[in-house]
């Protein structure tokens, strides 16, 4: 079976590849080059998807947009020019902001199944630790240790501890880092916390795990 990591290289190869026929493709658009694009790009699209379909995610879904757009400029908006649809001023525009924006949203999806760290908040808890948080469920009606220890607690939402600036980001956030009796927790911003808990800060900005597109 193919590496992972190989698979990435043959990906960046195959951008540079459509990304050097886009170039050619504006510039000289004739039946031998749009016959050429029709054979090679379909192909060279397979390394991009195998490197990132494994994942199962909603990267994929990114990906196969990406795809999509990049496609339709190299094969689709030609044959629209050609039976005179739109013109040749038009086409360049369009086909230029497909390709690019086609461009990006599969280099996105690549870095949120190989990098996601580039796409999380600057405050979030390192893998490692992370693993090692429980979640805090004080508010659900479950038997776990922080239920009990909340039903005997005066409990206040997770908002209260946070000042203006840090309720204006915490939408953006799956869980926020607060010691509750000496533990730590990962906490919903929706959720409550006792009385006496402590928001995990660090730099002034509480620490959490980002929401993930």
């Amino acid at each position: 079976m193919v590496s992972k990591g190989i698979l990435v290289e043959l990906s960046i190869l195959s951008m540079i590849v459509l990304t050097l026929l886009e170039i050619v493709l504006l510039t000289n658009i004739s039946p031998s080059m749009l016959w050429l694009v029709y054979m090679i790009a379909p192909m060279l699209t397979v390394p991009m998807v195998l490197a990132v379909v494994w994942k199962r995610s909603f990267a994929t879904v990114i990906m196969a947009i990406g795809l999509l757009c990049m496609l339709g400029s190299m094969m689709l908006l030609p044959h629209i020019l050609s039976i005179g649809i739109i013109s040749k001023d038009k086409f360049y525009t369009a086909s230029l902001r497909s390709f690019l924006l086609g461009i990006a949203m599969v280099a996105i999806s690549m870095i949120m199944v190989y990098k996601p760290e580039m796409l999380y908040a600057r405050n979030r808890p390192r893998d490692d630790d992370e693993d090692n948080i429980k979640v805090w469920d004080g508010s659900s009606s479950s038997s776990s240790s922080s239920s009990r220890m909340a039903s005997s607690k005066l409990l206040i939402p997770l908002r209260k501890l946070l000042d203006d600036r840090e309720n204006m980001l915490l939408p953006m956030y799956r869980y926020v880092l607060v010691i509750i009796d000496g533990v730590t927790y990962l906490v919903s911003p929706d959720d409550y916390v006792p009385v006496g808990s402590m928001v995990v800060r660090r730099d002034g900005m509480f620490i959490g795990v980002r929401k993930v597109l």
